[in-house]
């Protein structure tokens, strides 16, 4: 299943963040001096119940799936987080789709 501009109808914020060492040699990322990348994505909550549960419990846990087409860099869970409708969503690894065509992002997002 391919991606169709049409269903892009979500504005996201990629965030990028540059690793930093500490003294003590543990690598954290600096979000606060982080890039941000304004894209179009497709939105696709967690199964078909977890559509109207999100919708009902948005503030306190969200689980989904962002679609955009191909971009570089590509984002990775170590260093990119999505930033939408004011909530910080944490990334796991990205799955293609086709042959460079997308990629579909699972995230999770825990109440503030």
């Amino acid at each position: 299943m391919g991606l169709s501009a049409g269903d892009l109808d979500r504005e996201i914020v990629l965030q990028t963040a540059p690793p930093v060492q500490s003294d003590s040699g543990e690598v954290t990322f600096d979000w606060v001096n982080a890039a941000l990348d304004t894209i179009w994505a497709e939105w696709l909550p967690a199964g078909t119940t977890e559509a109207w549960k999100a919708q009902q419990r948005l503030a306190s846990y969200g689980e989904g799936v962002f679609r955009i087409y191909d971009r570089d860099p590509r984002p990775t869970p170590d260093d990119t987080r999505i930033l939408f409708e004011g909530r910080v969503f944490d990334t796991k690894p990205a799955i293609e789709i086709g042959r460079g065509e997308g990629w579909e992002i699972p995230v999770v997002a825990r109440g503030e």
